[in-house]
């Protein structure tokens, strides 16, 4: 698991539809109108350099809006391996920036499965690890240029040395209940 792409698995639940490539202007008004409720659901893939991948899902839901803040709450799998998969609960805290998008984790949770023997007690205390950091880091922040609006939410593309991550996001705005 990198530290980068789970940072952005984080961010993913910001922003709501468009049908072109988006600019900040868009990405920024489009932030700013979820509201406590919204839901997203995201799918990632991880591509690293030797064409191995990781794939993650995110569910996850507005809990608190101020200005230009979002705090929410997520929910999210990565898949590891055939047996191992990394269980993350988090109150995050995003902010829409000059440049980009930057985020904070409030509260963050890990639960490793699928390691239990004693030869992977090393690789399981290091995946941890590697979490607490990130999560006590301060995080990137994410370019506008990265992200694109599109009718059913947003696509996130992200290319570094460790590898390239896409992220497809989609979003339910919250909805009243119906009176009957």
């Amino acid at each position: 698991m990198k530290n980068r792409n789970l940072a952005l698995a984080m961010l993913l639940p910001l922003l709501i539809s468009a049908a072109h490539a988006s600019s900040p202007k868009e990405i920024k008004a489009r932030f700013n109108q979820f509201k406590v409720g919204d839901k997203t659901i995201c799918l990632d893939e991880f591509t690293y350099p030797n064409n191995q991948k990781m794939k993650s899902f995110e569910n996850g839901f507005i809990v608190s809006k101020k200005n230009n803040v979002l705090t929410y709450q997520i929910v999210s799998m990565f898949l590891l391996g055939n047996d191992v998969t990394a269980n993350v609960k988090a109150i995050v805290e995003s902010r829409a920036g000059e440049k980009g998008l930057s985020t904070t984790f409030k509260q963050a949770f890990i639960d490793v499965s699928g390691m239990d023997k004693p030869e992977q007690a090393d690789a399981k205390a290091k995946i941890i690890r590697d979490f607490q950091q990130m999560t006590s880091a301060k995080q990137e922040v994410l370019p506008y240029s990265s992200i694109v609006l599109n009718e059913q939410g947003y696509v996130i593309t992200t290319v570094e040395t460790n590898g390239t991550s896409v992220s497809e996001c989609f979003v339910t705005p919250y909805k009243l209940p119906n009176k009957d």
